[in-house]
């Protein structure tokens, strides 16, 4: 499996323009009214999800068999319990699930940049209207994107490095140590952590644990545990560059219309 196919490309390019539009609409509609108002559109995207979910789960079971697959998992499978508790929770202890929430939703944004045929495959997007498992992988990933676009546009993200750094290595690591867990007692691939999608990777992988055995098993976990955290990390900071930009280009507008009102 590759990284980009043409496929992603005619499908991806045009859809973050549109959501990249939609936010800027947002920004300009909303971004002055109080915070209530403005989380308005990530509850309705998190409600969406969890809808998405009963259905995949629903579609899963349908045949009277279950596809362990389908068990809510896998590494985006965190937007389900970590949007919910961002759009809607306001509690003393808002500021942990808001850190895990932002450091995970900038983790697949710059996922879907850099290899998004590892997250959904080319036939996923040309089926989009055939089965609900391609819509439904297609649908529930990119709405993630919109999520975090509207996040950054309406300005609901607090930024602290020192604490957010923290909170997102306490949740990712116990989430990898869950997930490999699962992986293995199931024999379900959460997170890559049973198999590689990459295949190159994948060949790697299979060579040493034919040389170390359960140790080269144990090996591939443990670099794919630290992995995962560096490149929470590098999203992170990414986005938050991002949004500095971003801060200082408002700034400097406002500044000339300032300006050319005086």
């Amino acid at each position: 499996m590759g990284l980009w196919t043409l496929t992603h490309l005619y499908q991806i390019l045009p859809t973050f323009l549109i959501f990249g539009i939609v936010s800027l609409i947002a920004a300009k509609t909303l971004g002055k009214l109080r915070p209530a108002l403005r989380y308005i559109p990530l509850q309705i995207i998190a409600v969406t999800l969890l809808v998405l979910e009963v259905m995949k789960q629903i579609n899963a079971a349908k045949d009277g068999s279950y596809d362990l697959y389908a068990l809510p998992f896998h590494y985006c499978s965190l937007f389900l319990y970590l949007l919910p508790f961002h759009a809607f929770y306001r509690g003393r202890h808002s500021h942990f699930t808001n850190a895990a929430a932002f450091g995970c939703l900038a983790s697949l944004v710059l996922d879907m940049l850099l290899m998004p045929a590892v997250i959904y495959s080319a036939d996923n997007i040309k089926n989009f209207f055939g089965s609900f498992g391609d819509f439904h992988t297609v649908a529930f990933h990119n709405l993630v994107v919109l999520y975090f676009m509207l996040t950054i546009a309406l300005k609901l993200y607090d930024i602290n490095v020192r604490h957010d750094i923290g909170v997102m290595s306490i949740f990712l690591a116990i989430y990898v140590a869950i997930a490999a867990i699962l992986s293995y007692s199931l024999k379900v691939n959460f997170h890559n952590l049973y198999e590689c999608n990459i295949a190159f990777i994948e060949n790697v992988r299979l060579a040493v644990v034919d040389a170390l055995g359960v140790f080269g098993t144990i090996l591939y976990v443990c670099i794919l545990f630290v992995l995962t955290i560096l490149f929470a990390f590098a999203a992170y900071f990414l986005a938050r560059l991002i949004i500095n930009a971003i801060e200082k280009a408002a700034g400097k507008k406002a500044k000339s219309e300032k300006a050319e009102q005086a």
